[in-house]
């Protein structure tokens, strides 16, 4: 029994060891790239939105809603960042492959830009005030995984169709934060 127990909060630091700052002394977010990323993001997203929204049928069903986003005063905004940026890059860019060489290209740039604003996100974890750990999964994420999970295959084109709503909020929230700082 004890080791069971050992072995369950061996998991729980593991898993929440993504709270500690990895890079500390290295200067932190660096705006001079966080515009570019944002535009890769977006001119990518624009090359690949007919084709995932053709492909998404449910229209009653919606991941992403501006009105269901974090607030970003809302002490869950940093720990929903990095929930999304690791559900795509982990869920939804994997599975967003096809056979369109085109659309492929476009999905590893969102991928690529998804994945540096996550390290860049990681090397300023105090800035994020992402100071507090925490395990469980923030509200708005429950939300949007639940529905990712009921909508099965088809989560993938609703994902990828939704990704602008993420972009903008990603645009904003990292304007707030660096106004405030």
């Amino acid at each position: 029994m004890k080791c069971v127990i050992a072995l369950l909060c061996t998991l729980i630091c593991m898993q929440c060891s993504w709270c500690i700052p990895r890079h500390a002394g290295q200067p932190c977010f660096n705006y001079a790239v966080f515009p570019a990323n944002i535009e890769e993001l977006k001119t990518s997203y624009h090359r690949i939105k007919t084709y995932f929204q053709n492909k998404d049928d449910n229209f009653k069903i919606s991941l992403l809603r501006s009105r269901d986003m974090p607030q970003f005063k809302d002490n869950h905004s940093c720990q929903f960042l990095k929930e999304m940026l690791d559900f795509y890059l982990t869920n939804v860019i994997p599975a967003a492959k096809t056979n369109n060489r085109v659309i492929n290209m476009a999905v590893s740039k969102i991928g690529n830009a998804l994945h540096e604003l996550q390290a860049n996100v990681q090397k300023c974890h105090l800035f994020f005030s992402c100071d507090r750990c925490s395990c469980n999964q923030s509200p708005h994420f429950r939300n949007i995984k639940r529905t990712f999970k009921q909508l099965q295959v088809k989560g993938v084109y609703k994902a990828m169709s939704e990704l602008n709503i993420f972009i903008d909020w990603l645009w904003n929230y990292i304007n707030v934060k660096r106004n405030s700082s």
